[in-house]
């Protein structure tokens, strides 16, 4: 009778088990938000420093980022910035000359968002703020000179699904490094605009640009803008895709690395983001990844054929869980950057 009694109990915890397994894989697959808060681990950006030797990224603990540097191993990894509670430092990009950082200090109140511009040298010292108070700045980029900054501002904050919550409203704007001479550079107020990116030699802007329209709905087109003139090229890849998630120009400006949207093969009303690489015209598409997930920012070196980049191992899944990986520009030699952070044992990335 107790035989009988511990074996219908251990069937019944086995199925319960696998129940429970059933509903969380479920749930996490399909209903699961997308957008969510990193608590701890790798942020969604990184930048490379231009002798292709070091790397800065924020990294998360209980939902604040600070930014550290490591060398492009993922060795040697420092604390450089002390943010506040409640504050992120997000967004670090190095001037030309790899002297200075530029990044975004994120505070989320209540029903508040701000990001303010920061620039600092490249050990963490002497920080300074550039921005105004109750500024929504979304990226920034040092100009070719290191004597201004680009950078895209919002409006507003907008609710709503998945790819169109978020700062809206959008334009490219300059400042002087000192913060003064701000101009305004573009005058269209997109839905969203991201992922600056400027030619070695500063001719050439690059960034992402998003529209909802009736007929096409939600799309993203890539620009490529002459410095000079402000004429701006609308590039899009010669393959089936509405939706460019992220991209940058190369160093020397004839390949764009992007993330774009298909069907996930799993699951056809969600989607992937996989990279690319295609040509200033659209064409010659190269698939560089096949994670079957979110690709969120390449990030080219400068002396090598090759892309940093980071993807999100947990998209569809839950919150976000970066990882860091480099490849090169022909989908060839591709690695996972291991970084161990020093001061939590244990924890690699």
């Amino acid at each position: 009778m107790k035989k009988q009694t511990l074996k219908l109990f251990t069937i019944s915890l086995i199925g319960f088990v696998i129940i429970i397994s059933v509903l969380l894989y479920f749930f996490s697959e399909r209903f699961t938000r997308s957008w969510l808060p990193i608590d701890n681990g790798f942020g969604e950006t990184v930048t490379l420093s231009p002798d292709d030797k070091s790397i800065v990224f924020p990294f998360y603990q209980s939902g604040d980022g600070a930014l550290y540097k490591a060398n492009v191993d993922g060795s040697n990894v420092n604390q450089l910035t002390y943010p506040r509670q409640e504050e992120s430092h997000v967004h670090p990009r190095y001037s030309s000359k790899g002297d200075k950082i530029l990044f975004l200090s994120q505070e989320k109140g209540e029903n508040t968002l701000t990001r303010s511009l920061y620039i600092m040298n490249s050990d963490g010292s002497e920080l300074t703020r550039l921005s105004k108070e109750n500024e929504l700045i979304t990226d920034a980029i040092f100009s070719q000179d290191d004597q201004s900054i680009y950078y895209l501002a919002a409006k507003d904050y907008q609710e709503g699904n998945e790819m169109e919550e978020g700062p809206t409203n959008i334009d490219l704007y300059s400042i002087s490094i000192t913060g003064d001479k701000k101009e305004r550079l573009t005058h269209d107020e997109s839905l969203k605009k991201r992922s600056l990116s400027l030619t070695g030699d500063g001719g050439k802007l690059g960034y992402v640009e998003w529209s909802k329209e009736e007929e096409k709905g939600l799309h993203s087109s890539y620009i490529v803008m002459d410095t000079k003139t402000m004429e701006k090229d609308y590039v899009n890849p010669d393959f089936n895709t509405n939706i460019i998630y992220s991209g940058k120009l190369s160093p020397t400006g004839d390949l764009i690395a992007f993330s774009a949207a298909s069907e996930n093969p799993r699951e056809k009303s969600q989607f992937i983001y996989e990279m690319y690489t295609m040509s200033t015209s659209g064409k010659e598409v190269q698939p560089l990844t096949s994670f079957r997930t979110l690709i969120t920012e390449p990030v080219f070196f400068r002396d090598k054929e090759r892309v940093l980049f980071i993807q999100d191992q947990s998209w569809l899944r839950g919150k976000p869980n970066y990882k860091l990986w480099a490849v090169d520009i022909d989908g060839e030699k591709i690695q996972s950057i291991t970084v161990q952070m020093p001061q939590f044992s244990g924890t690699i990335l």
